[in-house]
């Protein structure tokens, strides 16, 4: 059996075989010990796909295809953004200024996060009009007149404005229909934002508070330490201040405002006034005011103790006290 299996991968040129021994039959197994022994076996041969159009899409020969080169051990950067140590913003930051929320680290949150800061603090980008219903102008900037008989641009971007200021009065109460609205213009940014409303009455402030309560609070507060330490390892914390919100009774200097009984006439109030954190104390408040006594009404310029403002904040009132030059200004309750 074993012979056969010889003489059958011969090649027909090799020589004759060998004549078969008389051991070897073509039933006999009891010799054969092909599992005992070692072969070589080699393929002679490529196993190709069958391709029914050879002439339009050859198929290329082993020996003719270069195989890419397999990269191993490739570096790999590994970037880590931040620390948890069980601070509670890990997650989400809120800016100690413009009060949004963004995740440190995600390029998308930090992205629109800067571009709104800039908005709040350095005003609304703004190119103007070209029929705009200016008040003043001057060197420092151009008060612009807004109704809301104006066209939809032109209340379209009060709405931004107020959302800006939304951030800091609180949001729901600021302007309605029967509002005059006043924005401050200063290099192509609205800064500044005053809305006024016609009223009827008004009370007067018996007194204006100027109380120091908060400074002697924030001198009695003892300051954290901002170090953390861990053997020789140190770690500087990160202070962070709360976002500001002017109408919490913190914000208040300490003292109620208290006004007479009686109330008297009144024609303007005052129901908001806000300028960008940026360009505060550079008079911008005082000229809005300046600019709406001079044309709330026609033909009639207010005087100053005759604006009538809404429950102001402390820094409200710190500006009524000044612009007035008294303590007993004028409030009303905006509705």
């Amino acid at each position: 059996m074993q012979l056969k299996i010889n003489n059958f991968f011969k090649s027909p040129s090799a020589s004759t075989p060998a004549p078969a021994t008389g051991d070897d039959g073509d039933d006999d197994l009891s010799n054969w010990d092909w599992e005992t022994k070692q072969h070589l076996i080699i393929n002679t041969y490529h196993r190709t796909r069958w391709n029914p159009n050879p002439s339009s899409n050859p198929i290329p020969s082993p020996s003719t295809i270069i195989e890419k080169p397999v990269v191993k051990n490739k570096k790999r950067s590994y970037a880590q953004f931040h620390l948890e140590f069980g601070q509670s913003d890990f997650l989400l930051r809120a800016c100690s200024i413009c009060g949004v929320e963004f995740t440190p680290g995600n390029i998308e949150d930090e992205k629109s996060h800067a571009q709104f800061h800039k908005q709040y603090t350095q005003g609304i980008q703004f190119r103007g009009w070209s029929n705009e219903r200016v008040i003043s102008s001057d060197k420092s900037g151009r008060i612009i007149l807004v109704l809301d008989t104006d066209q939809a641009s032109h209340r379209n971007k009060v709405e931004e404005v107020v959302k800006m200021m939304e951030i800091e009065l609180g949001s729901g109460w600021i302007g309605h229909q029967h509002c005059k609205v006043y924005l401050f213009v200063s290099h192509q940014r609205i800064v500044g934002c005053l809305v006024a409303e016609p009223v009827k009455e008004a009370f007067r402030v018996e007194s204006c508070s100027t109380g120091h309560s908060d400074s002697a609070r924030k001198k009695g507060k003892k300051l954290c330490p901002t170090t953390l330490r861990f053997g020789n390892i140190s770690f500087q914390r990160e202070v962070e201040k709360r976002p500001v919100n002017m109408s919490d009774s913190d914000m208040m200097d300490g003292r109620a405002i208290i006004c007479e009984n009686e109330p008297v006439v009144a024609v303007c109030g005052i129901r908001a006034i806000w300028v960008t954190p940026s360009n505060r104390r550079k008079h911008i408040a005082s000229q809005l005011l300046d600019a709406v006594r001079k044309s709330f009404c026609t033909r009639l310029e207010l005087e100053h103790a005759q604006l009538a403002f809404s429950l102001p904040t402390s820094v409200g009132k710190a500006l009524a006290c000044s612009y007035t030059g008294t303590g007993s200004f004028l409030v009303y309750k905006a509705v």
